[in-house]
């Protein structure tokens, strides 16, 4: 028996080999046989590992929606220190008394947060919030010009910031603990093609009337695999090269 699954699919070719292979085989009773009920139940075993695999790789870390919503909190901030800073140019002296008061708290949390990581912006940001959220400084704001507004909104993107941003660790946390599919695809290539296909060749050849059925769907379905990875391959290489990618 020459024919095996083409070594250069996809993860996701491969669990849709295993998955018909698997529903080919369990249309058989294979108590009988110790030796494919192993292989089948092997299988099994590395298709789940295989599709979990494939499911968290293919989460998002929500990298584009962090960077623009970094953008808006970034665009916030400085929005609102620049109504704190018009406020203290104000002739109203007991405005301008009450601008500083919050400028000062600006200064001593890093005016320019917003050139640092999302880490560190974050966490000062909120060393911000906490000193700002004071009765005092609220009371302070409702009397100036544009700032508890301003302050407002800048909370608000700061909160959006962070719940997407924690959301893509969690996400990135999840895909470095996962089990590669790529490692996984070519632990099934191996089931298929060195422990299953060679023996359902031999079990098909001593007991047609058994296993013929059995071997034929399962060749059909590695054939449909293998003409779709030759297809798309035919467009790139040669055809001997093509011919030679099977491990």
């Amino acid at each position: 028996m020459d024919t095996k699954l083409l070594s250069n699919c996809t993860a996701n070719e491969v669990y849709d080999t295993y998955s018909n292979c698997l529903s080919v085989l369990n249309q058989q009773d294979l108590s009988a046989d110790s030796n494919l009920t192993g292989i089948s139940t092997r299988l099994s075993d590395r298709g789940k590992v295989l599709l979990h695999s494939i499911g968290v790789e293919k989460k998002s870390e929500f990298t584009s929606e962090i960077s623009a919503l970094d953008d808006i909190f970034d665009s916030r901030l400085i929005c609102f220190k620049k109504f704190v800073d018009a406020n203290r140019h104000l002739s109203d002296q007991n405005k301008v008394e009450k601008a500083n008061k919050i400028w000062s708290k600006i200064e001593a949390n890093n005016p320019y947060m917003y050139k640092l990581g999302y880490e560190e912006q974050m966490t000062q940001a909120l060393s911000l919030f906490d000193d700002l959220d004071d009765d005092i400084f609220q009371a302070a704001m409702s009397e100036l010009y544009g700032v508890a507004e301003s302050y407002e909104q800048t909370k608000i993107a700061h909160t959006k910031l962070q719940t997407i941003y924690r959301k893509g660790q969690e996400v990135k946390a999840l895909k470095e603990q996962v089990v590669p599919s790529n490692n996984v695809k070519k632990e099934i290539l191996d089931i298929l093609n060195t422990k299953l296909l060679p023996y359902l060749d031999i079990l098909a050849y001593n007991q047609p009337d058994v296993y013929g059925d059995t071997y034929i769907k399962i060749m059909h379905y590695i054939d449909l695999v293998n003409t779709k990875i030759r297809t798309r391959r035919s467009k790139a290489v040669p055809d001997e090269e093509v011919n030679s990618e099977v491990e």
